[in-house]
């Protein structure tokens, strides 16, 4: 009301008869702008100037402005188009200076304005045909001055061929002095460039909101309908300020109007979408299709066809206002107090609305009041700032509780972790007893659904392992004990961990790592998990093919590369790989996957380690994961501190600098001989006595360290640097324990206690293995692989004494019970033959005296033999152990007689070689009394000796009753059968010790057996 009172005054005049009399108007030093409303003279068909005007008089006709001409272009007639000339005397104070002007909003759809017979502006080109005819309805301004009589003559020139609304004059004309005109066109041109500035400026940060947000469609729709808005403003007001800044065709001009109209209607539900009723759920489809075909009648169409589907655009804009506006009150209504500010934005619109509607009613002519719109929009707007400010603040409460939550989760996996560990470990050892005991009357289908079961749980340990890790890693109280070490026994130790997933599937493990490949500072225990993390998830994915480890150094790192030929990874998988809790499609695994921790785990401890992690993947193409670490010290770096130390105080600094996490084992005190003699009987241990240990490792650092450890008057300590060396110094001589590192190149710890396995059983060789993992399924692993204990790296001092100790132990007892056994084989032996040979003795005296004094002269040097060699466990010479075999079977000869065939081949120079006593004599006594004499009809014992190069082959063979393979192999591996009793178990073991292979035997039942062993020669001893 304050707007309209500033710029309305309604006691303006109003034209009469062609004529409006204004004087007395400008006798006020500011006169207001009034608006030439009321009668003007018309002229149909007829222009009053210029060189197309009539001669003659001319009768005009009274028309209102502002008014259409459609009834009086043609008497009868109603109709937009034609063209005509609008003429109205102005009367002033005479002899006024002062300059006045006409403000012109709308003439449809052409015209020229002459003022006293000047020509002052045109818009477009009226013409008398459509032909010359060009459209151009845009606002102008004109100054001029009055004449001296104070009279101008205002003539209007208009013509129309193209809007089919109502032609001519539809808007008022305002006059006024020029600086009043000025001032009020320059206001309502700033409050229309105010609104398009508001509303542009809420349509752009809707638009950036929408980008970077959680694109809410909403958004877009606020954005669209402030755009359209300021479009439809700047087009169809009165100044049409859009039209000014761009030049635009007039069709044009009309199209975007009704497109803007369009969009309006079509977004502004939009934006309430979700809060309009559920019956309008049903008609939307309609209503976006009618909104389509709006849009495209706009575009495609022409000028006349758009104005007479107008009511089509109402009808578009009505409903969409009346559903809006009705959504927001109801919403409104309901919680009054919390959508205040959406009340205040319905009631700002409604206020235009009726405005609007009140100046149309009544006439009144103002300049464009902008500040109902300007307020609508800012509470609206306050709204969404209200609704995303009560969002922010609910999302940092939530955020808050969900890292209160999450670590109360992350305690809880925690504590559960631990928890289930040992109930876990507890199953899986009862199983396991169970397998163990039962599996020979357990069903074939029992058995392997409990190991099954045994499989299950080692996952399952698997995950708590790694929830372990992840807790710790999130808490930043992961240690790293980092040293230098070599990367070539790592990926060795690894790919033989898990050869056994491998098995049977066509997948090959490649180790490409160069012997070359410097060392690497980092922690060996979380290098080793991260490299089998990595293998792990390639075997999980890789159906077929090949899964390749090969190492390089680039730009001072070491790079490890894992690459496989399996499925492959697509772009929103590889996006998320590293990520905790995320995994591939468990469809595409073809074992069994985890939590998905173990490549997160694997990236964060490369980044601990000064490194980093990076994949590369296709689908179908395999993956490549590449991690690196950073490059020791080179070796001079390394022992520059070492030079002045001595070699003990040498190997116990390495071992402090090498073994950190125990501070037994760390500290010098635990390294010290004085410590290690307080656990140790005093005084020397004799040479001969001494338990003989082959120490194993690729780092000669380590070996000192364990030579310091282990003290050289307890032990004999033999070192050696590789897998393969050591399997060479098993031949040379006899160990009482193999001390080995699992991460070795080439050949492994696991490898290496395979390979002593199959010549040594745990109680022959025992087998202690050094590894830097304690978990789980690493260590069993090792017993699988045949190790009898294991010690976790770094190497605490006290445990690894007394592991070896216990081991060494074990091993002097079994050759103890060896000697024994052996012993009580002669003293076994001695009464038996004592009792044939005096039977055999008495029943020759009195028939063949000669055979009796024979027969007491072998028994006698055979007595003598066995004497001789009573207590010993020295090597004999090959021929008193056959000068022993010779006066058994003699005896045993005379006892049987044709029942008993012997048959001798020796090689001549075989005799000179050394063997075990009592090795060959147990074979013929087994021969004869198992196998010949059961028989009633007897048979032949063979007794050969042959050189075979670099070794002899003896063997003892019958043609009895033989054996079933059972049989024997029971007999070997336990001595636990009453047909040979201990003689062949204790020969074997003895055997094994000395050549590192036992008896071999071949049997058939019914044909008989052959009992061999082989005496390696080393420059005509054995070796």
């Amino acid at each position: 009301m304050l707007w309209i009172d500033g710029f309305y005054h309604g006691d303006h005049l109003r034209a009469v008869g062609g004529r409006m009399d204004l004087r007395g108007w400008g006798t006020n030093e500011k006169p207001p702008v009034v608006t030439l409303d009321g009668e003007w003279e018309f002229y149909p068909y007829d222009w009053l100037i210029g060189p197309r005007a009539q001669d003659g008089p001319r009768a005009p006709a009274l028309i209102q402005v502002p008014e259409g001409w459609d009834d009086h272009l043609k008497p009868g007639e109603s109709t937009p188009y034609g063209y005509g000339t609008y003429r109205l005397r102005i009367l002033v104070e005479p002899g006024s200076s002062r300059q006045y002007s006409l403000r012109i909003t709308s003439v449809r759809s052409s015209s020229a304005i002459y003022v006293n017979g000047q020509l002052l502006h045109k818009s477009g080109e009226p013409a008398e045909s459509g032909r010359d005819y060009t459209a151009g309805n845009m606002p102008q301004t004109v100054s001029f001055q009055a004449n001296s009589r104070g009279e101008m003559d205002v003539v209007i020139q208009a013509a129309n061929y193209k809007d089919p609304r109502e032609g001519g004059i539809v808007r008022s004309v305002k006059f006024g002095l020029k600086e009043a005109v000025e001032r009020e066109t320059q206001i309502s041109i700033a409050m229309q460039q105010l609104v398009a500035v508001v509303f542009l400026m809420h349509a752009g940060y809707a638009f950036i909101m929408f980008l970077v947000g959680n694109r809410d469609r909403r958004l877009l729709a606020f954005s669209v309908l402030c755009v359209s808005a300021m479009m439809m403003y700047l087009l169809g007001s009165d100044e049409k300020l859009f039209s000014y800044w761009f030049t635009m065709d007039y069709d044009w001009s009309f199209k975007l109007v009704h497109m803007s109209m369009v969009f309006i209607a079509y977004s502004m539900i939009r934006c309430v979408k979700d809060q309009v009723p559920r019956f309008w759920s049903k008609l939307s489809p309609g209503y976006a299709a009618l909104c389509g075909a709006g849009l495209l009648l706009a575009v495609f169409r022409p000028v006349r066809e758009i104005v007479l589907a107008q009511p089509l655009y109402g009808l578009l804009l009505g409903v969409s206002l009346f559903i809006t506006i009705g959504s927001m009150i109801r919403t409104s209504l309901r919680e009054p107090k919390n959508q205040l500010l959406l009340l205040l934005s319905v009631t700002a619109f409604a206020s235009n609305l009726i405005w609007w509607g009140i100046q149309l009613s009544l006439g009144i002519k103002t300049v464009f009041y902008p500040f109902d719109l300007i307020f609508c929009m800012a509470c609206f707007v306050a709204v969404w700032f209200k609704n995303y400010f009560q969002v922010h603040a609910d999302t940092k409460k939530m955020a808050a509780k969900l890292q209160r939550a999450d670590k109360l989760k992350d305690e809880f996996l925690a504590n559960t972790s631990h928890e289930l560990r040992n109930p876990l470990h507890s199953m899986l050892n009862l199983s396991q007893a169970v397998l163990e005991r039962e599996k020979p009357t357990l069903h074939p289908q029992s058995a392997k659904e409990l190991e099954t079961v045994m499989n299950v749980g080692r996952r399952m340990s698997l995950l708590l392992n790694d929830l372990l890790d992840t807790m710790s890693l999130r808490e930043n109280a992961l240690r790293l004990q980092p040293r230098p070490f070599a990367v070539q026994s790592v990926s060795t130790g690894v790919l033989d961990m898990l050869r056994y997933m491998a098995e049977g599937r066509g997948v090959k493990l490649i180790d490409e790592i160069p012997e070359h490949l410097p060392q690497v500072f980092a922690d060996e225990n979380r290098v080793i998990q991260m490299m089998f993390n990595l293998l792990h998830n390639a075997l999980k994915f890789t159906p077929e093919g090949e899964i390749s480890v090969r190492g390089y150094v680039k730009e001072d790192k070491v790079h490890i590369a894992v690459k496989d030929t399996g499925i492959g990874m697509d772009g929103d998988t590889l996006r998320r790989v590293f990520e905790p809790y995320e995994q591939a499609d468990s469809g595409r695994m073809l074992t069994e996957g985890g939590f998905g921790l173990g490549l997160g785990i694997s990236k964060r401890l490369a980044e601990l380690q000064g490194g980093t992690l990076r994949v590369e993947s296709s689908p179908g193409q395999g993956s490549e994961f590449v991690f690196t670490l950073p490059l020791a010290k080179t070796k001079a770096e390394e022992t520059a501190p070492l030079r002045s130390l001595g070699p003990l105080q040498k190997a116990e600094t390495a071992a402090a600098s090498a073994e950190t996490s125990s501070a037994e084992a760390s500290s010098p005190k635990a390294l010290t001989p004085a410590r290690a003699f307080a656990v140790t009987p005093p005084g020397p241990v004799p040479e001969g006595d001494r338990s003989r240990i082959l120490v194993v490792d690729d780092d000669p650092v380590n070996l000192d360290v364990i030579q310091a450890i282990l003290d050289a008057e307890d032990y004999s300590i033999t070192t050696v640097t590789s897998g393969e060396k050591a399997l060479k110094a098993l031949d040379s001589r006899e160990w009482d324990l193999v001390l080995s590192d699992v991460m070795m190149p080439r050949m492994s710890g696991y490898e290496l206690a395979r390979r002593i396995r199959e010549r040594f059983s745990v109680t022959e060789l025992p087998v202690l293995l050094l590894t830097a993992r304690s978990q789980p399924e690493d260590i069993e692993q090792g017993f699988l692989a045949g190790a009898n204990d294991y010690v976790t790296k770094p190497v605490d001092a006290k445990e690894l004494r007394s592991r070896v100790r216990a081991l060494t132990e074990t091993k002097r007892s079994l050759r103890e019970r060896l000697r024994i056994e052996a012993a009580w084989l002669q003293a076994q032996i001695q009464p038996h033959f004592l009792f044939n040979a005096l039977n055999s003795v008495l029943a020759l005296s009195e028939t063949e005296p000669d055979r009796m004094r024979d027969l007491l002269e072998v028994f006698g040097e055979f007595l003598r033999d066995k004497f001789r060699l009573q207590n010993k466990d020295e090597a004999a010479p090959l021929e008193q152990e056959l000068s022993i075999v010779r006066s058994y079977l003699y005896i045993e000869q005379v006892r049987f007689g044709d029942r008993l065939c012997v048959e001798w081949d020796v090689d001549e120079t075989c005799r000179d070689l050394e063997i075990p006593m009592l090795t060959i004599q147990p074979l013929a006594e087994n021969a004869i009394r198992h196998g010949i004499t059961i028989r009633s009809r007897g048979g032949k014992i063979t007794v050969r000796v042959k050189d075979r190069g670099d070794y002899a082959e003896v063997l003892v063979e019958d043609d009895g009753v033989g054996m079933e393979e059972e049989v024997w192999r029971r007999v070997l591996d336990s001595g636990t059968d009453s047909r040979t009793g201990v003689g062949l178990w204790n020969t074997h073991l003895r055997l094994k010790r000395h050549y590192g292979r036992g008896l071999q035997i071949h049997s058939v039942p019914g044909q008989g057996t052959s009992v061999s062993f082989r005496i390696h020669k080393e420059n005509g001893r054995e070796k």
